[in-house]
């Protein structure tokens, strides 16, 4: 559970009488009361890393402190929490995404590190605690509780079961259980998902939810089978129900999903928000250092039309809140001096950010004393050994089938759905050629491949219509949630020459066009880099180009990422089928 900042009550008493220095004092802002709303000039003292006075200009007199920062008059707020977010999603390891979203005034971040724990079990998630133990940024962690995702539906590195969820639990820093994404176990109420759940609910731990498209009676199962929050609407609508029903509501936008305009649409006309706080959930290391992390997500909802108080608000007392966080998300006596001074209240980059009362960053600077990434070592977790020559890539026909053009489930997008990633299985008649299946003729479609990574052997080929990829091959290890090796290509040979290099580093994201190899290397779980957000953001950078000549500027280079997730409402991709996320079915790739 989780580990407090222990305090000295006897000493920070003393301070707060006088009768002891304190460590510092903020002075000359204008200070934001997040449990009022006002704005006042004041100053703030600070001992041993916790609010001790935060006294108004001219009340009080000064209370001795060792040394005094000048505010220059910037309003001064708590600083940031992310409610729900993935380390692996930033491509960057723990230590190094401190030194990123610090200066952009983020302190504190709730992760789920299931990625990871797919990849390597309990062993990933101990890394991901004990790595975030040398970074200034204060991280708490969630014990993934979907892994596998579907269980039977797709293979990963490792099987998460009660028991292993209430090991997670008992160590420090584990603050609850991860996004509950198996929805349908939950309404189902399922063995594995109500034991998973008990093992919270004896602990009292917080209960992470994941419920896309989730509504009527099927949320209010959801909501008794225990989870208490949720990241996922996409709607005006979602977003109102779910507040509703009582369940605290994550405004979220990510690298890949960005519909906030929307959610803020949902709780725009609700007379109290207090059950409203904010998350990225994946946003990669380029987003980080060009746009900022949690301060991006307060301006879009301030851009929206909220109030921008409000919305710090949002991202820092709500936040602390729905993860009874007693001494975070707020500045006054007893709580953590977690703090940022800033010019405007719309979720500009601070000009200083303050964790436990020490200066951490300046001018988009970071200052922390922490060491950078020295020898980094990590096993090769691509185990492939299926895959041998482009030949593996072909969509072969049954065997004995002699005809010339066979019936095929072509995933393709929902008409009544904007998303592209929401897929249904059309039944289409395709051409066979040499004893597989040629898309050759047919520009909009594309040949899917997920391989199994952690040596099984399997893997599943399909069709997709309207993808967007027009030549050559996208390939990542990063495939939520197993996070196979995932290919798109319309060449089984650029789809065998991307295999074949992300195997050899140990995982990563690649484009192949024309048998010329852009790489971007991440030999951490095929999730992460050991290098710094600048190196990494440069080599997205060179990635995306080559996926948007491929693509014709239609795809992300993560577009591959969420084709294989079995507990999308879609049909989707794993090593062991296609899957109709709704009925947690096997959809036939040659139907009857």
């Amino acid at each position: 559970m989780r580990k407090k900042k222990p305090r000295n009550r006897s000493r920070l008493i003393s301070a707060a009488m006088g009768k002891l220095a304190c460590d510092l004092t903020i002075r000359n802002v204008q200070f934001f009361n997040v449990f009022t709303g006002e704005i006042y000039a004041a100053e703030v003292d600070i001992l041993d890393g916790f609010v001790v006075r935060v006294r108004e200009d001219g009340q009080e007199a000064p209370l001795p402190a060792a040394s005094v920062y000048d505010g220059h008059g910037c309003y001064l707020i708590p600083g940031f929490i992310d409610t729900h977010m993935h380390v692996e999603s930033t491509m960057m390891i723990p230590e190094n995404l401190s030194r990123a979203i610090l200066p952009w005034g983020t302190t504190t971040v709730c992760t789920d590190p299931h990625e990871i724990g797919n990849v390597m079990g309990i062993d990933g998630v101990s890394f991901m605690l004990d790595n975030a133990k040398l970074s200034s940024l204060r991280q708490y962690v969630l014990a993934p509780s979907c892994v596998p995702s579907v269980p039977g539906k797709e293979s990963t590195g490792a099987v998460f079961t009660a028991k292993e969820v209430a090991d997670m639990l008992d160590m420090d820093d584990i603050v609850g259980i991860a996004e509950i994404m198996d929805y349908v176990g939950v309404i189902q109420d399922s063995e594995r998902m109500h034991t998973i759940i008990d093992e919270g609910e004896k602990r009292g731990a917080f209960l992470q939810g994941h419920a896309p498209f989730v509504t009527g009676k099927d949320l209010a199962a959801y909501r008794l089978g225990g989870p208490y929050s949720d990241h996922e609407s996409g709607t005006a609508e979602e977003v109102s129900e779910k507040l509703r029903m009582g369940i605290h509501v994550n405004l979220r936008a990510s690298s890949l999903t960005d519909d906030l305009n929307n959610l803020v649409d949902g709780c725009r006309d609700h007379l109290w928000r207090d059950f409203v706080s904010i998350c990225t959930d994946d946003v990669h290391a380029k987003d980080l250092l060009t746009v900022g992390h949690i301060n991006k997500v307060v301006r879009k909802a301030v851009n929206s039309g909220l109030d921008g108080r409000e919305v710090i608000k949002m991202a820092t007392l709500n936040a602390a809140r729905e993860y009874q966080f007693d001494d975070l998300g707020a500045i006054a006596p007893g709580y953590i001096a977690d703090i940022q001074l800033v010019q405007t209240l719309d979720g500009c980059r601070p000009d200083a950010v303050f964790v436990e009362g020490k200066l951490v960053a300046e001018n988009g600077v970071y200052l922390g004393d922490d060491k950078p990434v020295g020898n980094f070592t990590f096993p090769n977790t691509v185990n492939i050994p299926q895959i041998t020559s482009p030949e593996d890539f072909c969509l072969r026909v049954p065997d004995g089938y002699q005809e010339e053009t066979i019936m095929v489930n072509v995933m393709s997008p929902l008409a009544s759905k904007s998303s592209k990633i929401l897929r249904k299985p059309v039944p289409t008649r395709l051409p066979v050629k040499n004893g597989c299946v040629d898309i050759s003729g047919d520009p909009e479609l594309v040949y899917f491949c997920s391989v199994n990574r952690y040596g099984s052997g399997s893997a599943t080929i399909a069709v997709y219509r309207d993808f967007g990829l027009e030549r050559g091959a996208m390939a990542t290890t990063i495939a939520h949630d197993s996070h196979n090796l995932t290919i798109a290509y319309r060449d089984p040979q650029d789809a065998f020459l991307a295999a074949d290099a992300l195997r050899q580093c140990g995982g990563g994201v690649c484009a192949v066009d024309e048998g010329k190899l852009t790489l971007l290397p991440l030999p951490v779980g095929g999730l992460m880099s050991p290098e710094p957000c600048e190196v990494i953001a440069d080599q997205i950078d060179a990635v995306q180009s080559a996926v948007n000549e491929i693509s014709g500027g239609r795809l992300s280079l993560l577009g591959v990422a969420v084709m294989s997730l079995p507990v999308l409402p879609s049909c989707v991709i794993t090593d062991m089928g296609l899957v109709d996320g709704v009925t947690q079915q096997f959809v036939p790739v040659f139907p009857d």
